[in-house]
C-alpha cells in the first residue's frame, strides 16, 4: 500500500511504500521537522503517515455522545422509562439538554460517571473540583443571567460549608437524580461501563430565587443520562489553541471551545487536542492527553497546565504499578512519529487509545496499531481499577 502525506507549499514531500520510506524533496523552514518524521518510517516504525485527502476513512464519524442538540427534558421517557433527567435543588425543572444547561448558565461544573449505577468514580476529586472552581467563579460577577438583588454571597457561603459540605450536597443531589432514573434497579452493568450513567453537576448563582435554599447563595443542577458509548479506539485532531485558566472547570470554557468543537464535528473525530506555538500539547477540549515516547515513557503535561482529570489521576497510579516511567512535560507534535502510541482519557471515555492522530496544519495523519501498544495496556489497567475508585452514594443521616 502506498502511503503519502499532503504538505503545505513550503514543506516537503514524503512518500512511502509498505514499511519503506524516502524523502522526495526538502526545502524551506519545515525541512528539519519533516526529515524527523521520515526517520521512524525508515526504522520500520509501526505507525504510518496517511493523507487525509487520499484516505477519507481516517475521519469517519464516531458518534461519541448522545445527540447534544436534541431537547432533553426532566425526565425524558423512552418506552415509558426515563433515560435522562435534570433536577434543580432536587426538583425536576424545565426541559433543557445538557449543552443548553451549560450554555445558559455560568458557574462551576463537573461531569462524573457511575460505577455499577450506585457508586461514583473518584467522587472526592469531583467535590474538590466543584469547591475550588465555585470559590473562584462565584467571586466574579456573572456574564449573563440575573442574580436576585438580595442574593447571599455565594462564594462566602461555599467557603463556609467547605469541601465536606459540598460532598454531602453532591451525594444527596446525585442520589435524587439516579433514584428517579431507577439506577439501582436491575442487574449491575458490565465492567466496561455500558449501562452506567453520566452525571453532570452545575453550581450557579445565575438562577437564585425563591426556590433557592435560604442557607445557600447558589443553585445545584444535576443532569443525568446514560453513559455515552465511545469506540475502543478513537480519532483525534491536533489544533493550535490554548485554554485560559486550565486548572479550574469553569462553564466559560464550554463557550470558549465552541469553534474548536465545530472543527472536530466537521472532521468527524472524537476529540481535539491543543498545542501551542512551539508544538507543545497541553490537553484535549474535554480530555487529558498522554503520549508514549520512543523510550517507553508516559509523557503528559504537568498539573499547572491542565485540568487534572479523575482518570488522569488513575492513569498515573497504574503507570507506577506497571513500572512505566512518567514525564510530566508537554509532548510535542514534532515528535509524534516516534511515539509508540498515544491516548486520551476522561470520565466518560476512561482511556481511549488513539487510532489516527491528525495535524491539519501540516496536512498529516499518523496511524497507530489496533492492539498491543502501551496505550492498550494502560487502558486495560485503568478498567481493572475502576471499582476500587468508586464511592457509594448511600446517604447517611449526617449527610442530609
Amino acid at each position: 500500500m502506498r502511503v503519502s502525506a499532503r504538505l503545505p507549499p513550503t514543506g516537503v514531500a514524503l512518500a512511502a511504500g509498505g514499511r519503506a520510506g524516502r524523502l522526495a524533496t526538502a526545502f524551506g523552514r519545515h525541512a528539519s521537522f519533516f526529515a524527523a518524521l521520515v526517520a521512524p518510517v525508515q526504522r520500520q516504525s509501526r505507525s504510518r503517515w496517511l493523507s487525509a485527502a487520499a484516505h477519507p476513512e481516517v475521519a469517519s464519524p464516531e458518534f461519541p455522545e448522545l445527540s447534544s442538540t436534541s431537547s432533553v427534558g426532566a425526565p425524558v421517557d423512552v418506552g415509558g422509562k426515563a433515560v435522562a433527567i435534570m433536577l434543580r435543588n432536587g426538583q425536576a425543572v424545565e426541559k433543557l439538554s445538557k449543552d443548553e444547561l451549560l450554555s445558559r448558565y455560568h458557574g462551576a461544573y463537573t461531569t462524573a460517571r457511575t460505577v455499577d449505577r450506585t457508586g461514583i468514580f473518584e467522587l472526592e476529586m469531583h467535590c474538590q473540583r466543584l469547591y475550588d472552581t465555585g470559590v473562584a467563579v462565584f467571586s466574579r460577577p456573572p456574564e449573563g443571567g440575573e442574580v436576585a438583588p438580595a442574593a447571599p454571597d455565594a462564594s462566602a457561603m461555599l467557603r463556609a460549608i467547605g469541601v465536606e459540605g459540598v460532598r454531602a450536597l453532591v451525594k444527596r443531589e446525585m442520589r435524587a437524580a439516579l433514584q428517579r432514573l431507577g439506577a439501582a434497579e436491575g442487574p449491575a452493568p458490565p465492567r466496561d461501563g455500558n449501562g452506567d450513567f453520566q452525571v453532570t453537576l452545575l453550581l450557579t448563582k445565575d438562577t437564585v430565587g425563591e426556590h433557592t435554599p435560604a442557607d445557600r447563595g447558589f443553585d445545584v443542577f444535576v443532569y443525568a443520562q446514560p453513559l455515552p458509548y465511545v469506540q475502543p479506539m478513537v480519532d483525534v485532531l491536533a489544533l493550535r489553541a490554548e485554554r485560559p485558566h486550565p486548572t479550574i472547570k469553569d462553564v466559560q470554557w464550554v463557550h470558549d471551545r465552541q469553534a474548536l468543537e465545530a472543527e472536530t464535528r466537521r472532521a468527524g473525530v472524537n476529540e481535539a487536542v491543543m498545542f501551542d506555538a512551539d508544538g507543545h500539547i497541553s490537553e484535549g477540549l474535554q480530555t487529558n492527553f498522554f503520549a508514549i515516547t520512543a523510550d517507553g515513557a508516559l509523557a503528559t503535561a504537568p498539573d499547572e497546565l491542565v485540568l487534572s482529570g479523575t482518570v488522569r489521576k488513575v492513569v498515573l497510579e497504574v503507570a507506577a504499578q506497571m513500572s512505566i516511567p512518567v514525564l510530566l512535560q508537554t509532548p510535542s507534535v514534532h515528535d509524534a512519529a516516534s511515539w509508540d502510541s498515544c491516548f486520551i482519557c476522561s470520565t466518560s471515555r476512561l482511556v481511549r487509545p488513539i487510532r489516527h492522530f491528525s495535524v491539519p496544519a501540516f496536512g498529516l495523519t499518523l496511524e497507530f496499531p489496533e492492539e498491543g501498544t502501551v496505550a492498550h495496556r494502560v487502558q486495560q489497567a485503568v478498567l481493572d481499577e475502576l471499582r476500587k475508585h468508586a464511592e457509594s452514594l448511600d446517604v447517611e443521616a449526617s449527610d442530609v
